[in-house]
């Protein structure tokens, strides 16, 4: 395997998690200032799951899921 393909499925897992903590974030902190929280919870769920399932393919081999390789948008490390 390619050594940028390395750890993508850990960083993919990684996300996948924190959305699934936002999503639960969301029912749990019910804010009554916004109608659509729970709308919000229930779409962030399935994004979480979409993101955790693609993990799981990506651990098999990144190129199942990816058609090219993800680039950086980060040019430089200096402003």
């Amino acid at each position: 395997m390619h050594e940028d393909l390395r750890g993508v499925s850990e960083q993919m897992k990684a996300l996948g998690l924190a959305a699934l903590a936002h999503a639960i974030q969301h029912t749990v902190f019910f804010n009554y200032t916004n109608s659509f929280w729970g709308d919000l919870a229930i779409l962030q769920a399935a994004h979480a799951a979409e993101i955790l399932i693609k993990a799981c393919i990506a651990k098999e081999h990144p190129l199942l899921i990816f058609d090219q390789l993800p680039k950086s948008t980060k040019v430089d490390d200096q402003l």
